[in-house]
C-alpha cells in the first residue's frame, strides 16, 4: 500500500500525510465510541478499520485535485483553497453516504450494531475534516518548507559557480 501511494502521489511526504490520516481516522472512530458512551469491543474496532478506507479515499481525492492543478501544486495558498473548495462536493458525498447509511443501525438499538455504526459514522465525519483541513494544510507546509530549501540550495550552487 505504501509503495502504491508513493508511486501514485510521487512523494514520500504526501504518502506520509495519507498515513497520518489513516491513523487519525482510526482514532476518530474510537473517539466517537467514547463520545457516545458505547462499550469498546470487537465491532467498534472493525468499524474503525473499515472507515480508514473512506478517510484515505477522501484525502486522496483532495491531494489529487491539488496535485493536478498547475498553480496549486506549487504551494500557492489561494489556489489550494480554491481547489479544495471545488473538491468539497466529492468529499462530502463520500462522507454523507456512509454516515446516513448507518442511521438505521443506530436506531435499531441493541448491543451489536450501534457501536459499529457509531464508529464508522462518527469517524467518517471526523475524517472529512481531516481531508478538507489537515490535508491541504499539510500539503502547503510540505511544499512551502521543502520547496524553499530546494530553491535556496540550488540558488546558492548557481551563485557559487558564478
Amino acid at each position: 500500500m505504501i509503495a502504491t501511494l508513493v508511486l501514485s502521489l510521487g512523494s514520500f511526504q504526501l504518502a506520509g500525510v495519507i498515513g497520518i490520516v489513516a491513523v487519525a481516522s482510526f482514532g476518530l472512530g474510537l473517539f466517537s465510541i467514547w463520545l457516545f458512551g458505547y462499550p469498546f469491543g470487537f465491532n467498534p474496532i472493525i468499524g474503525s478499520v473499515g472507515l480508514i478506507g473512506v478517510a484515505v479515499n477522501d484525502s486522496i481525492v483532495v491531494l489529487s485535485a491539488i496535485s493536478n492543478h498547475p498553480i496549486a501544486k506549487t504551494g500557492n495558498p489561494k489556489a489550494i483553497q480554491k481547489v479544495v473548495l471545488h473538491s468539497t462536493r466529492h468529499v462530502l458525498t463520500t462522507t454523507l453516504t456512509p454516515a446516513i447509511g448507518f442511521v438505521p443501525l443506530l436506531l435499531s438499538g441493541g448491543e451489536f450494531w450501534p457501536p459499529l455504526a457509531v464508529a464508522i459514522a462518527g469517524g467518517v465525519v471526523g475524517a472529512t475534516l481531516l481531508a478538507l483541513y489537515f490535508v491541504p494544510a499539510a500539503y502547503y507546509l510540505i511544499k512551502s518548507r521543502f520547496g524553499r530549501k530546494r530553491f535556496t540550495t540550488s540558488k546558492m550552487v548557481i551563485n557559487s559557480q558564478s
